[in-house]
């Protein structure tokens, strides 16, 4: 049922991608050109899935949500969603039925007939077997015990009780099971959909990795598809796709900084050792890497990531065009009589961008309205699956927009984003409650807010990343005038020396030697030939990365880490057109190969630490008395007092049984915007109790039905527990060695 329930939702998105192809296909053209340098079904499968997915989602969650004060109410919502999606799958059969005929003739003839080019195929099956590996390997079942590998257990601790909440308890109208309070601040309709796949019959780890592969799968392929319309070389659309796999960052030289010898650096990386032989996880020094921030672990236990992401590029096919058609008709107006378009860059900038992007009547008009609808429309719907891929993603329409003709179009779209965010978050967070909140901090994770420490920050995180990134406007430099190339690249270089970090001079040697040669290549190499259009990209696809450097809009800054993801992955683009462009030659294609090296280095290490980690694993048994106890003898909506520490013992065991603690993990309640202050007191004022009547009375006002002792309780430091009182005020629900549960009421 599970299966069919997926192949439903891609069939409803692709009826739905094909009933709307009159307003996207003009689009799609100026971006695949004439010669169609991707194959239109590549960009089909990927859109229809993750589309149907978005769309049947909300209808099931909402047909639960309404059906919420029945017994089942995701059976009320299978029947509802099946029976909608093929009433429109129908409609659209009708409407379209000259087009579904000739597909059934053909099939019937042909079968299953599409065409892939080469390259398609194989950043399809890599990225099949790439992703596949490391989802199923962090995430599986033995028998009736869940591993979870050591990559993702800390974040499935907030996951997993999300998916249990719905598929095992009833979780309507949705509220976080680490602090419920009857509202939910938490993006959690991915995990919504898992729980849902797993209520149709497939296992837990089977329920988040299918989805969980099936995006990150789609997010490439549509990754590649839109790095090779915007350069116009496959090369390029590869490269990109094999940057977003292998991060840069200097970590990979500041930690090889610390060997004596090549042998010992192997079997470190090997063996995920630091060089004092200490156990490490992630490689690098800047604040928090060692986390995983920028690595592929990122993808692993952050499953709703790539989905939004994959969304977010179908977003940018719909609104790319109007940026693209900008560029075009600067570079037609400025070369009418002039054999070299770059003679006059100088007007282009200062006379055709102001006229035509800000003061003639196409600088606001706009022929389309669809696509800036369906566009809004989309961004608006993903705030729940990944509202940080929302802000990330409409600072960098911002700033196209800025750059663009057609300005109202993207007003449009930023309005109706904003109003389905807003009512999203009225809905679920509950008015008067905000889930983004505003707080200029400069730095981000910088030492200070100071321009030194950022760009020092930037330096050791990003790598050559930003210095790759300078070749562009070295290469449009020298364009104008050969000098300014040249002064571009001096002040370049000097930056590189100045806020280079620690590593050995022979690295430290190379990389400067080499950009220096990379940088001439780009001034004095004749047959280069970078896309204009990267360099307009450049500053746009900046935008988040200053958005984080700049403001705090959740209760932990970290979190804008997402920002910067997203950007670096479409920064990688223009790097990639500028990389491919040097494989022409076989001296420059040596130095595009070592730049590559120095930009997947530290990701490579990435990879095997994370093979490492998943070497070992978390485990929770399915049959676990309590799990099993409180599955079958409580009500889904009761609500457990436990220690906080909720990743193991009797908090975890409650949780996948689909029930909701008091007071949960504080790291994912804060990150959620929740004052956890007053809950924590009354932690503490329960558990220490010395008062019979009084801690009946605080438990019941408290809306607390079961109160948990376990071994964590009677070692914790934030209280003395008074365990004996509970046997005195409490009836005994349940026993089994060192766990007691009492009922309050």
């Amino acid at each position: 049922m599970a299966f069919l329930y997926i192949f439903l939702a891609i069939s409803l998105g692709a009826g739905i991608v094909l009933c709307l192809k009159p307003y996207w296909q003009t689009g799609i053209d100026v971006l695949n050109g004439r010669n169609r340098i991707v194959s239109p079904v590549f960009l089909f499968f990927p859109s229809s899935y993750l589309v149907g997915t978005l769309i049947l989602s909300w209808v099931t969650y909402f047909s639960a949500t309404a059906f919420k004060d029945t017994e089942n109410p995701l059976l009320y919502a299978n029947i509802i969603s099946i029976a909608l999606s093929l009433l429109i799958l129908t409609t659209i059969a009708v409407l379209k039925r000259r087009p579904v005929k000739r597909f059934l003739k053909e099939f019937r003839r042909y079968g299953l007939n599409f065409h892939f080019k080469k390259t398609e195929w194989f950043i399809l099956i890599s990225s099949v077997i790439f992703w596949s590996f490391f989802i199923c390997r962090s995430f599986y079942m033995k028998g009736d015990i869940l591993r979870v590998g050591v990559s993702a257990f800390s974040d499935f601790g907030a996951h997993l009780p999300v998916i249990r909440s719905f598929s095992v308890g009833k979780n309507f109208p949705a509220q976080y099971p680490h602090f419920p309070d009857g509202t939910i601040r938490y993006h959690f309709m991915f995990y919504f959909m898992a729980a849902y796949l797993e209520y149709l019959g497939l296992t837990l780890p089977q329920a988040l990795n299918i989805p969980s592969i099936l995006s990150l799968v789609s997010f490439n392929m549509l990754l590649y598809a839109l790095g090779t319309f915007l350069t116009k070389k496959t090369s390029a659309g590869l490269l990109s796709c094999f940057l977003f796999a292998f991060r840069s960052s200097f970590a990979f030289f500041t930690f090889l900084h610390g060997f004596s010898n090549v042998k010992s650096f192997f079997y470190a990386v090997a063996n995920n050792l630091s060089a004092d032989l200490n156990y490490r996880e992630h490689i690098g020094n800047t604040l928090r890497e060692e986390w995983g921030l920028w690595a592929q672990k990122v993808y692993i236990n952050q499953r709703h990531l790539s989905f939004a992401f994959g969304l977010f590029i179908i977003v940018l096919f719909l609104m790319l065009p109007l940026f693209i058609e900008t560029i075009e008709h600067i570079k037609r107006s400025n070369t009418k009589g002039s054999k070299n378009i770059y003679l006059q860059q100088k007007e282009v900038f200062f006379n055709q961008y102001i006229k035509t992007v800000l003061f003639s009547r196409g600088a606001w008009a706009i022929k389309s309205l669809m696509p800036c609808i369906l566009s809004g429309i989309i961004l608006g719907l993903i705030a729940y699956w990944n509202g940080a891929v929302v802000i990330a993603g409409i600072s960098v329409l911002f700033i196209m927009a800025a750059l663009s003709r057609g300005k109202l179009g993207y007003l449009l779209m930023a309005i109706i984003t904003f109003i389905l965010s807003v009512f999203q978050s009225r809905l679920f967070s509950g008015s008067g409650t905000g889930v983004v909140s505003l707080k200029y901090n400069p730095g981000f994770l910088a030492e200070s807010g100071s321009l030194s420490h950022i760009f020092s920050y930037y330096t050791e995180l990003l790598g050559v990343l930003p210095f790759i990134l300078a070749g562009i406007f070295i290469f449009f430099g020298t364009l104008r005038k050969k000098w300014a190339g040249l002064v571009i690249s001096f002040l370049f270089i000097i930056l590189l020396i100045a806020f280079m970090p620690s590593v050995d001079l022979f690295w430290a040697f190379f990389i400067i030697i080499l950009l220096i040669f990379c940088y001439a290549c780009l001034i004095y190499c004749n047959n280069i030939d970078i896309k204009i259009t990267s360099l307009w990209l450049v500053p746009v696809f900046t935008a988040p990365v200053i958005l984080a450097t700049t403001l705090q809009l959740t209760p932990d800054v970290t979190v804008n880490h997402k920002y910067i993801i997203l950007s670096v992955i479409l920064l990688n683009i223009p790097v990639s057109d500028l990389l491919s462009e040097l494989f022409k030659t076989k001296t420059t294609l040596i130095i595009s190969l070592c730049l590559i090296f120095l930009l997947t280095c530290t990701g490579i290490v990435d990879m095997v630490t994370l093979y490492n980690l998943d070497k070992n694993s978390v485990s929770y048994n399915q049959k676990d008395r309590v799990c099993v106890w409180v599955q079958n003898e409580t009500n889904p909506e009761d609500i457990f007092l436990t220690h906080y520490m909720t990743h193991y013992g009797a908090p975890m065991s409650i949780m996948l049984a689909g029930r909701c603690v008091y007071n949960g993990y504080p790291y994912f309640t804060i990150t959620a915007g929740y004052d956890i202050s007053k809950r924590e007191e009354c932690m503490k004022r329960i558990y220490s109790a010395a008062n019979s009547e009084e801690l009946k009375k605080l438990a019941v006002s408290e809306g607390i039905d079961y109160i948990v002792i376990e071994d964590q309780n009677r070692t914790a430091a934030e209280y003395v527990l008074n365990e004996e009182i509970f046997y005195e005020t409490f009836t005994v629900a349940f026993q089994d060695n060192n766990t007691t549960i009492f009922r309050v009421r």
